[in-house]
């Protein structure tokens, strides 16, 4: 199951619009234990459409820094949810 969630989540990056990459690295965060391939899909989001932009004071790493910022979240909010404990 996580060789096919890996496959959506690299499928959403390439093909998909980014709200659809945000919602499946959010959804995967939380049915898999340390789901990293969100860094990942992070890197390889701003390697294929990553540009300095003005509104984030030309930083390039977007979607890397925000995917591991979603990691370090989820790791976490994951030991004080009831559901995993």
């Amino acid at each position: 199951m996580r060789g096919i969630a890996g496959l959506a989540m690299i499928a959403s990056v390439i093909w998909g619009p980014w709200w659809l990459t945000w919602s499946f690295a959010i959804i995967f965060l939380f049915l898999f234990p340390s789901y990293y391939e969100i860094i990942i899909a992070g890197v390889a989001y701003d390697a294929l459409y990553g540009l300095p932009l003005a509104q984030f004071h030309n930083f390039p790493y977007v979607f890397t820094v925000s995917s591991a910022f979603l990691f370090i979240i989820a790791f976490f909010l994951r030991k004080k949810l009831l559901v995993y404990n």
